[in-house]
């Protein structure tokens, strides 16, 4: 079965920001009644997005239901059903070869990125780091156990990530080992390369940008 790379950016609009501080407040005040409440109604509107559940299986008739439950609710799922139908899908690393990511995580440390520029490239940071941005409170926000909430990348840094893949595409220098000459061809000839570019290129400063791997 394939692994695929789902990719989507999720644009930070005055909407977005109310949501987020809707569960935000809801989730500090130990309002659990009230997140899953919220959530639940807004889990049919969804339904019809099979990129969606491709991506995060927020089936409605599925098991998400029960997730969703005051006893089992969390802030960052109840954000992501919150949030979902507001994604707007972009080329993902998948779109060429579904192993791009894999290339890509491979290949890259090579080329001289860090773990973490490769991690918020191929899958993001949870989706409790993206609220923490959001949150005043002292106390740590609860990860979901429900694991398909997807990574999440602030767009600035994909910007940033872009600048890095156009330069690495543009060439390779003439002293370069044959280690990094390898790992470089390998990512041009399998359009790894042009498929990040083109993921990272179609999201804003002011998106999110929020991925998937899933089989």
């Amino acid at each position: 079965m394939a692994v695929l790379h789902h990719a989507f950016r999720c644009p930070v609009t005055p909407a977005f920001e109310e949501t987020v501080r809707e569960v935000l407040s809801a989730w500090d005040a130990g309002d659990h009644e009230k997140l899953s409440a919220m959530a639940l109604r807004r889990l049919p509107r969804i339904a019809e997005r099979e990129d969606i559940q491709a991506a995060f299986r927020l089936d409605p008739d599925g098991a998400m239901p029960s997730w969703l439950q005051p006893e089992f609710v969390s802030p960052g799922l109840a954000a992501l059903v919150l949030l979902a139908d507001s994604f707007v899908p972009i080329p993902s690393l998948s779109a060429g070869k579904d192993t791009n990511h894999y290339l890509l995580t491979t290949h890259l440390p090579v080329l001289g990125w860090n773990a973490r520029e490769v991690q918020l490239l191929v899958r993001g940071d949870p989706i409790e780091v993206m609220l923490a941005r959001y949150s005043s409170a002292p106390q740590e926000l609860v990860a979901s156990k429900f694991r398909e909430t997807g990574g999440w990348t602030d767009g600035t840094v994909a910007r940033t990530l872009g600048d890095l893949l156009a330069r690495l595409a543009a060439t390779v220098d003439s002293g370069a080992s044959p280690a990094v000459r390898e790992s470089w061809n390998a990512l041009r000839h399998s359009g790894a390369i042009d498929d990040a570019r083109a993921m990272l290129a179609a999201v804003e400063d002011t998106d999110w940008l929020v991925t998937s791997v899933t089989h």
